[in-house]
Formats: C-alpha cells, structure tokens, sequence
C-alpha cells in the first residue's frame, strides 16, 4: 500500500510546474510504471491501437440498416421539376395540361422531407471482408502496443540499472582518487625528506592525476545515464532523481535451451502476432475484391412528405429492390485482385522472415547471457585476488621490499577488475532480461512471466 502510495505521489507532482520527486528514492517498479504512463511514443502507440479499434466497431455498422432524414428547399420554373411539384404535392388541375402551361410554367416552390431506410442484403462478401479486415488492423495495433510496453520496461530496466551502476562507478573511482592522493601526499613528504627518489613523487602525482580524470569520466557517465533514464520514463530533462545504491543482482536461472526458448518465442512474441494478423487483414482483402465481380443486391424503403411550405404533409412511401452487376471498368477490379494477392504475397514473406529474424535474436540473446555468466564469475574471483594482491603489495612496500609502481599497478588492477565486476553483474542482468524480450516473455509489472 505504501509504495502505490509513493507511485501516485510522484505521478501527481508531473502537473506541477517544477517537478518533485516523492520522498525517499524512486525504486525500479515505480519507474517503469511511470515510463508505462508517460513515455510518449508508448502513449502514442495506445492511441494507435484505441483508434483502430474504433475503426474495427465503425466497419461493423455497415452491416446494420442505414436510417436517414433530408430536407430539402427548391424554387424552379423548370417544366419538369414544376409538374412534379404539382403531382408531388397533389394540386395537379386540368388547366396544368394546357401546352402554355406544361411549356412555361410559374416558378415552384416546393418543400421535401425524406426519410430513407437503407439496407444491403447481398454484398459478395464486401462488407464482412471489410469487417474482418478492420478487425485484424485493430488487432495488429493491440499487439504492437503490448510488444511496445514489453520493449519499454525493458528500456527502462537497461537504463535504471544502468544509472545505478554508473554511480556506483563514481564511487569505485572516488576510491581510487582517495588512494591515489594518500600516495601522492606519503611521496611528497617522504621526497622532502629526501628518503626517496623525485621520480617516485612525479609517478604518484601522474597516477593522482589519472584517477581524477577517470572519475570525471565515470561523473559524466553518470549524468548520461540519468538523462536517459529522464527519457524513457518522460520526464523533463531538468527532473531531480534519486535512485538507490547499486546492489549487485541475483544470478539468474539456468540459461534455457535455445530451442526452447525459440519455440517460446515463434508463440509468444507481440511482434509476430501483430504481423499474422497484418496478414489475416491483407487475405481479407482479397475476398473485398473478388466480392466486385458479383452481383449487389439492396433494399430502399422511403417515406417522403412534400408542400409549398415546411408543414409535413402529401406523404408517399416508396420501397425498392436494387440489384447491379459491374460488367466493364476498364480492368480496374480485376488489377485490384491481383494487388489484393500480391500483398497477401509480400505479408506472407515478411512474416517469414521475421520469423527468421526472431530466431537470431534468440539465439544472439542466449549467447549473450551466458557469455555474461562466465565473465561474472570471472569477474568476482579477479576482483578477490586482486584486492589480496594490494593488501600484499602494501605490505611489502612498507617493509620497503618492493617499489611504488608495483603497489600502483595493483591498485589500478583492483579498480578494473571492480569496475569488470560491476559490469558483468549489469550485463548478465540485461542480458538476462533481454533474453526474455527476444522471447516475448517478458513480464509488465505484478505480472509472472510467461512460461
């Protein structure tokens, strides 16, 4: 309860002017549900899915009975419509027959109230097609959103863990500034009182100077990690962030079979099944345009009220079959078949090559994880014995057994094999989690993943 509490504390300080964070550090949860919010390619995809779907429902009224009121005003002294106004509005006398009168009339005035109920009974399929094929374009557009937040969570996991691990890579070179700098002011007072050589002032100096260079490198990182971060979950590039201490993850399970996880991924993947249902709507197309070459078949029922004025009055009712056959346009429906197939054609194709690319990624993603597995585990021994390495290297230089340059060169070694560690911990992190996005099983939060 306390951490929806924070979610919604936060999400309400995105009105204010000046952005606040909610007290207390942004956990990971709360950032992803905040780039599932307010990412705006993300919300731009929902609305891309919403608006489809409206379509999908609107392509189903073709179906229903079409209802309609018109009104019309007219004034004309053209022979026909003035004759017609009179049989209309049933005022038709003998002396209209007379040849002066049918020839030149008066001008008529004539007020027209149509109701019309319109119905389609037989289309070829037309209006089904239409239907199905709205159908299957509302559902690629769900898919590609569910694929498009699967990718956002991932985005944002790679970038919160990312920040995490370049502040903690501040704090590794602060470390080796601290020890740099001990080494430069023991050098220059040992060199005052001449118990060594100059040379060995100017190394620790130089290696003083090398370790605060590399910490502003690992700040600046540090500060490119956190606007990326700003990014994905949509907040202003000003935004104040405080994320937790880095704490090294959990070893993920066993790396799964790649076959397995192929098959997952051919059954799961968002993406896929946004593409088959792109093809089901291109097939349905092809039904759309073979329905030209048959017969249209529709039902008019009208009531129409007609008058000199606006009252509503002389109604007739009328209700008529219709029923036409395109015999010749030119080619134009036989060219749109052939346009229906060949993108059915190109669909197919492009499914399978997807198909095909989704196995790369699987398999580039496994390979991938377990190349992060072993450098990990590398990593945490390296950086053991390299730590023990100092510990003696120090010893025997205060015995005065060994030089400065070896007890420098140890520790640079312990900053790289942390900074090694640090790095393979992240990378099996997201490798791991990549591993579940190339299979499409990877979880929005409070949901278990896919098996």
């Amino acid at each position: 309860m306390q951490k929806e509490f924070r979610a919604l504390v936060f999400l309400g300080t995105l009105a204010l002017p000046a952005l606040a964070v909610a007290t207390g550090p942004l956990s990971l949860d709360e950032a992803i549900h905040l780039a599932l919010t307010q990412n705006p390619n993300l919300r731009a995809a929902d609305r891309q899915a919403q608006a489809a779907g409206a379509r999908a429902d609107a392509a189903k009224g073709t179906l229903m009975p079409q209802l309609g009121v018109s009104y019309v005003v007219r004034r004309s002294d053209n022979p026909l419509d003035a004759f017609a106004d009179k049989l209309n509005t049933r005022s038709v006398t003998t002396a209209d027959f007379a040849p002066q009168s049918l020839n030149y009339p008066d001008p008529s005035t004539i007020h027209a109230t149509h109701v019309t109920l319109e119905m389609p009974i037989y289309t070829g399929g037309r209006l089904m097609a239409g239907v199905h094929e709205a159908g299957a374009y509302a559902e690629a557009a769900r898919f590609d959103y569910e694929r498009r937040q699967q990718a956002t969570v991932y985005n944002t996991l790679n970038t919160y863990r990312a920040a995490q691990a370049a502040t903690y890579a501040v704090s590794i070179a602060s470390d080796a500034v601290d020890a740099a700098r001990e080494h430069a002011e023991t050098t220059a007072r040992l060199a005052r009182q001449g118990r060594i050589v100059a040379s060995d002032r100017m190394t620790a100096e130089l290696n003083l100077a090398a370790a605060e260079s590399q910490r502003v490198q690992a700040a600046n990182r540090e500060r490119l990690a956190l606007e990326d971060l700003r990014l994905v979950m949509g907040l202003p590039a000003d935004a104040p962030l405080v994320l937790p201490p880095w704490e090294s993850p959990a070893a993920p399970a066993a790396v799964p079979a790649t076959g397995e996880s192929e098959q997952r991924a051919l059954a799961t993947r968002k993406d896929l099944k946004a593409n088959e249902a792109l093809l089901t709507a291109s097939r349905t197309k092809i039904s759309a345009a073979r329905a030209a070459f048959q017969p249209q078949i529709g039902l008019v029922a009208a009531d129409s009220w007609y008058d000199d004025n606006a009252a509503l009055d002389n109604k007739s009712q009328s209700i008529m079959g219709v029923i036409s056959l395109n015999l010749f346009n030119g080619g134009r429906d036989w060219y749109g078949l052939s346009a229906a197939h060949h993108d059915t054609e190109q669909n197919e194709l492009r499914l399978e090559g997807m198909q095909q690319a989704v196995r790369g990624e699987v398999r580039a993603a496994t390979s991938r994880l377990t190349e992060a597995t072993e450098r990990r585990q590398i990593a945490a021994q390296s950086v053991e014995k390299a730590r023990e390495t100092v510990r003696l290297v120090k010893q025997r230089y205060g015995e005065g057994r060994t030089i400065l340059i070896d007890l420098l060169m140890a520790e640079r070694v312990l900053v790289e094999a942390r900074n090694e560690e640090l790095i393979a911990g992240l990378n099996q992190e997201l490798s791991a989690a990549q591993l579940q996005l190339a299979e499409g099983s990877l979880p929005l939060p409070g949901e278990a993943p896919t098996q």
